[in-house]
This record gives C-alpha cells, structure tokens and sequence, in this order.
C-alpha cells in the first residue's frame, strides 16, 4: 500500500482516538464543554459576567484567558492597546472576565481569533466546545504535517502519530491553550520552506507565532538555514519572506505593549543552563513522579536526537532541520524553575523540542528508537489514564 494511503488511514484512526478520548474526559467533567476552560471565579466580576460557564474556586489556567478573548477578540485588542490605566496590568473585559496580563495574552490571538470565528463569529452560543474544536484540528494539523514529513525523509508512514504520545498535546487540548496549535502551524509552515515555498512559510509562520511565540525557534532554526543560501544567491526577495513571521510579531508585540511598562515576565522565566530544571524538580514534591513521567519523554527523544546529530559533520550542521533542533535544545536549557516547576507548563513549553528531535530522527535515520516511543507512548497513557480517573472520582 502507498505511504500516502497508510498515512490517511493512520491520520483518520489518530483522529478517532483524539475525539473518543476527548468524549471521554468531556464525560468525566458532567458532559460540560466549559469544563475545558478552567475559569476562576478570582478572574470574574459575578454581576456582569453571564455565560452559562463553570467556574472554579481555584486558580484555573491560561485556557480561560483564551476563553475571555474568544468572546470579544477585537474589543480586547482596543483595549489592550490602549488601557485606561498606564500602570495597571491586569484588564477587566466587557464580559466580566479579568485578564492577568493582556499584553502578554493578547500576543497569542490566533487561537481566541479561529476560536471566535467557529463560534459563527461571535454570534454562536457554542464557544467552550468551539476551542476544543480548533485544538482537535491543531492535532490533524500535527498529525498531516508529520505524514507530510515521513513522505519527504523517506520515513515510515506511522511516525506521523507520534505527536499523540507527546503529553503536552493533550494537556493543550484538556485545558484549552494554544501552544500545540502554535507549533502544529510551525510545523506545516517549515514543510512548505522545505519545499522552497516562501510565501506560505511567511503566511503559516504569521499564524503560528500570534498563536503561540514559543514556536520561534521552529522557524527560526529554517529560516537561518534558508536564508543564508538565499542571501549569497541575491535572493532579497524570499529573504524578505523569511523575516516576515518575526517582523509580524515584533509589530503586533510593539502595538500592544507601547503605552503599557513591562512587568518583568519574559525574564523570570530564564535561568542559567540546566539550573532551571534541577530547581523545578527540587519543587516537584509531592508529585516527582509525574514531574519524572512528563520529563523523561522529552529528555529521551532529545538525547536520541543530539547522539544522531554525533554523526553529522561540522559542515552539514547549517540545515533548517538541524538548525531547528540546537535552537530549540539551547531554548529549553535555560527555561527557568517558573516553567519547570509545574509539569502541566513544562509538557506544552518543550513540545516545540519533541517535534525538533522527531523530524531530525526521521531525517537523519528515518526511524525512533522503540524504547523511545514505548516510554512516551507508556508515560502519556498512564497521564491520560490517572486524569481522567481523577477527574471522575473527584
């Protein structure tokens, strides 16, 4: 049978896995799609907020931020550009929810935008089962994406379902949050640079760094390699192509963040080189276990990677693939105990590096070692498994 045809069979049998294990948790939650979001009743004014939306008397998480800008994407922009305060931080929306840091969220549009628009733009009552939508398309993204991949290395067709024994998809996809939606768009926009296809590597990398910026050094890692040979060859054109993912975000960063003082986010989360996992494992109790199953996938495919990448000389290092893999290893290194202190925000930081490792297997050997996927796919079952157990006894 044709690489394609299994490929289309495996990508529609993922997928199938991906909707009934999300039925199940959607089950395991009282068959409440607003379950997905996490909503903290911290973040919420009780007397103009209206939605038919649980909440929560813990802190929830970074999916209800998604939600509140979901609701009114454009009105959060304004706002966000323009606070009525030039000190204030935290941004009150029209829908009652409290976003924490609407700079920093507002970045990642992409996600509530796509989110808004399943939801009849705007005008549907459906928008919590909308966002589980959008992500489940991020996993066929992912999923095609590899497929397309394992047809370019030349690797077999069934590694095009190993992102499902990545954690982080499915703690995206629980918890409504983009970053695997951000990083299955970086993905196809670096097959379509593979394919010399400039335009839509410039359109795709756009998407996927306003979804999610940690996609960066996806991107990045082709377009140095690219460019490069674009640049001796007087290409100033495809160079221009190139820059323009990182152009878009440095404007749409600038246009919100201008008239508000930096809160010092982006700097607590980097540390010196390895610091920041030794202190986020030593705050893992009283859960090391899981801390220790969320890590050791990402650790194995990453030093699988970096021995294969023993074998390739110094002169062959500048390729877009390989580029993309030290950059985001160099990345992940120096993350700070902020990110490795929480195994729910280290699993979906570090899928970018997952994907990295993945595609430089497939193209430097064209295989994972099965130790590799048997861990991953062992550690993301047992996760899958006490979540929903958890979820249902609780």
């Amino acid at each position: 049978m044709h690489n394609w045809q299994k490929g289309s069979f495996q990508i529609v049998a993922g997928l199938l896995a991906t909707t009934l294990l999300t039925v199940v948790y959607w089950r395991a939650v009282d068959k409440d799609w607003s379950a997905f979001i996490l909503l903290s009743n911290d973040h919420i004014d009780e007397t103009t907020f209206n939605k038919a939306v649980t909440f929560y008397s813990h802190d929830g998480y970074d999916g209800q931020f998604f939600y509140a800008l979901a609701l009114s994407p454009f009105e959060s922009v304004t706002a966000t550009a323009s606070p009525p305060s030039e000190n204030s931080f935290a941004q009150s929306t029209d829908s009652g929810i409290t976003i924490d840091n609407p700079v920093l969220r507002t970045k990642r549009i992409g996600y509530p935008l796509l989110a808004w628009a399943a939801n009849g733009f705007g005008q549907g009552d459906y928008l919590p089962f909308a966002m589980v939508l959008i992500n489940i398309l991020g996993i066929g993204i992912a999923l095609g994406t590899c497929l397309l991949m394992t047809t370019l290395f030349k690797a077999p067709s069934y590694y095009c379902l190993m992102p499902l024994a990545f954690i982080g998809v499915w703690i995206c996809l629980f918890r409504d949050l983009s970053d695997h939606l951000g990083a299955a768009f970086g993905l196809l926009s670096l097959y379509f640079l593979l394919k010399d296809r400039f335009w839509a590597f410039a359109l795709l990398g756009i998407i996927a760094m306003l979804t999610k910026e940690t996609v960066v050094f996806i991107l990045l890692g082709g377009a140095v390699a690219k460019g490069m040979n674009v640049l001796q060859r007087k290409q100033f054109g495809r160079a221009v192509l190139l820059s323009l993912p990182f152009l878009a975000y440095v404007g749409w960063s600038t246009f919100l963040g201008w008239n508000t003082p930096s809160d010092g986010t982006l700097l607590k989360h980097f540390d010196w080189p390895f610091a920041g996992i030794a202190r986020g494992y030593a705050e893992a109790s009283p859960r090391p276990l899981f801390w220790l199953g969320t890590f050791v996938p990402v650790a194995l495919i990453s030093l699988e990677g970096l021995l294969e990448l023993r074998k390739t000389r110094l002169s062959n290092l500048v390729q877009p693939v390989t580029l993309l893999f030290l950059f985001n290893l160099a990345f992940v290194l120096v993350l700070s105990k902020a990110i490795y202190e929480d195994p729910f925000s280290f699993a979906r930081n570090l899928l970018p590096l997952q994907y990295a490792a993945l595609l430089l297997l497939m193209q430097q050997k064209q295989s994972v070692s099965w130790f590799t996927i048997l861990v991953s796919t062992g550690t993301t079952s047992l996760f899958l498994i006490a979540f929903i157990l958890q979820l249902h006894y609780s």
